[in-house]
């Protein structure tokens, strides 16, 4: 009887590097799109779009809402980023939402785009009083069914996933806020972060790269600055002086 070959063949050995290979890549999670949309009938009767990473609108500036932008994702696209838009528009803006829209794709290179799905772990909002998100959306972005986008630009998000486990596709990922009033002057201060770490919000998986990662984020207000103590007490004295001599030059 012939003896078994000891070592492997040449296609045997191959699909086994393959293999190792596979199983030590170093995943990425590369960013199509990351945006802000606010959302006020004061401003415009669609939202404004901010697009800081990827392609997309940036009309806050055009509406008097000056934005500071600050990105803190790592290469593997994980971590924070941050907006604060101030209401330098001159008035004050009632029944206010804003929006982060996240359009994100794991391992696009290896396995592409279309094997994703999405899933609603916790939105726990409730109303304008806190910082938590109160809607959310999970869907294709637009480009053939899903209408996220659509809804980003009306103000609502729909609170429904249309690309969950079994019915897998390009997946992107919105949460809203209930900001109530922003008055004239005051900000908008928006952090958004995604980790592997479950933090709530919403999840993104790719089961061919065997990797879920994790968005959520917390939207306050920053009212009008209040002067401190000394400072106002410096003010108070400085007018009263004025009227002092207001008045005994008049007299």
């Amino acid at each position: 009887m012939m003896a078994k070959n000891k070592f492997l063949s040449l296609p045997g050995m191959v699909f086994t590097m393959l293999i190792a290979l596979w199983n030590t890549h170093a995943w990425s999670i590369g960013i199509a799109q990351y945006s802000a949309f606010i959302n006020s009938p004061d401003l415009y009767p669609d939202s404004l779009e901010d697009t800081q990473i990827g392609s997309g609108y940036n009309d806050f500036q055009d509406f008097g809402l000056n934005v500071a932008f600050t990105n803190n994702l790592n290469a593997e696209g994980l971590g924070a980023v941050k907006w604060k838009v101030t209401n330098n528009s001159g008035r004050n803006l009632a029944s206010v939402w804003f929006f982060g829209f996240l359009d994100a794709e794991i391992d696009e290179p290896i396995n592409s785009y279309f094997n994703e799905s999405g899933v609603l772990v916790s939105v726990s909002g409730a109303g304008s009083g806190d910082a938590a998100a109160d809607s959310w959306e999970i869907d294709e972005p637009g480009f053939t069914f899903g209408d996220i986008y659509n809804n980003l630009l009306a103000g609502s998000l729909d609170n429904g996933n249309g690309v969950p486990a079994g019915s897998e596709d390009d997946v992107s990922l919105a949460l809203g806020f209930d900001v109530g009033s922003l008055l004239a002057g005051e900000s908008i201060l928006a952090m958004f972060d995604t980790s592997l770490t479950n933090i709530g919000g919403l999840s993104h998986a790719d089961p061919d790269s065997n990797l879920t990662f994790y968005f959520n984020g917390v939207v306050e207000v920053q009212p009008l600055s209040v002067p401190e103590p000394g400072t106002l007490m410096l003010v108070i004295i400085g007018m009263a002086g004025l009227t002092m001599r207001i008045t005994f030059f008049s007299q």
